[in-house]
């Protein structure tokens, strides 16, 4: 018995009777497939409607381009179960999904590491002005050793907004490069800060004063939206390097170029940006100061399996009766799953 994925207008889409169906936001590959062989019916969106066969629904894995409210749970009468496919859940509308009986959860585990390593990686890029060197380079410019002048990492500080698994991550690595470590992080107890040898700011303006390179780590919601704005980024030294594998949503880009163009940030690296992908034109592409990725940070071969294998034991728990490890709403179990 295979559970291949089926088009949601396909007369096969019926054709696993007795397993649960579980949809997919945007086509399921092989690891989707490999995953809930035997155990659940796939159906996918594969034509232009993005909710195509949410009707058919009883558990969702989904990405973060859709918001999940109200208007999408109307269309979905049987669905029981949300897993968003990540640690960031901010286009969950949690009191939504509580409402209408949905368990609704993430995986906090799945992206850790491969995201944390990127964020390492543009901290690395963009403080030893990778980017620009090649560009140098292949224009010919010439006096390369001269006009380099980027930072040496070893005894200056990083500035973490968020010491969460990923922020923790990349202040172990960090402090082994041999970088002093502040953070700001209203929610981690003094113990976290102890353990990574951080040092605990009071405000993000704290934080970032004495920072040589800022990263950002934080959830996104109304009260972070922009919190890195025109007045944090003045609040940093000059010439500071800002990196964000977080949510493009946490940055103010009009202001982050104004201080790029003004000389106060020395050099950006983002995956994460607002809109996502950057139409091209954007003006923060094809600077030589700032690395832009498309949003891919979690998106290694292991990131892909971890996270997507999360996310089905997810959803097949909450399918089997049992409240998922990483419910987000646990008020609203049993919900539909009693």
């Amino acid at each position: 018995m295979s559970t291949g994925a089926t088009h949601a207008d396909s007369p096969d889409a019926h054709a696993e009777a007795g397993l649960p169906v579980v949809w997919f936001d945007r086509p399921a590959g092989r690891l989707q497939r490999e995953l809930l062989e035997g155990r659940a019916q796939i159906v996918d969106v594969r034509g232009d409607d993005p909710l195509e066969g949410i009707d058919r629904a009883e558990g969702a894995i989904v990405g973060a381009a859709i918001r999940y409210d109200r208007t999408v749970y109307e269309q979905a009468p049987k669905m029981r179960v949300i897993a968003r496919a990540g640690i960031g859940f901010d286009n969950l509308d949690l009191d939504d999904a509580t409402e209408f009986g949905i368990a609704a959860c993430n995986t906090p585990d799945g992206p850790t590491t491969s995201t944390a390593e990127q964020a390492v990686a543009l901290i690395f890029a963009v403080t030893k002005g990778l980017k620009e060197s090649a560009l140098r380079l292949e224009a010919a410019e010439g006096d390369y050793w001269a006009r380099h002048g980027h930072l040496e990492l070893a005894g200056s500080t990083l500035a973490l907004l968020g010491l969460g698994r990923i922020g923790g991550y990349v202040a172990r690595v960090m402090s082994a490069v041999g970088m002093n470590i502040v953070a700001y992080d209203p929610y981690a107890a003094g113990e976290r800060f102890a353990e990574l040898g951080a040092r605990r700011a009071a405000t993000p303006s704290e934080a970032v004063a004495s920072a040589h390179v800022v990263s950002v780590h934080a959830p996104l919601s109304e009260a972070t939206h922009h919190l890195v704005n025109a007045d944090l980024l003045a609040a940093m030294r000059d010439g500071v390097y800002l990196v964000n594998t977080s949510r493009g949503g946490l940055v103010d880009q009009d202001a982050l170029l104004a201080a790029l163009n003004a000389g106060k940030v020395r050099g950006a690296g983002l995956d994460v940006t607002e809109p996502e992908p950057l139409p091209p034109g954007h003006p923060l592409l094809g600077r030589p100061d700032v690395v832009v990725t498309p949003h891919v940070a979690s998106a290694t071969v292991a990131g892909r399996r971890r996270i997507f294998t999360h996310a089905v034991a997810e959803v097949m728990a909450a399918l089997d009766g049992a409240q998922p490890p990483n419910m987000l709403n646990p008020q609203a179990w049993p919900g539909r799953n009693a």
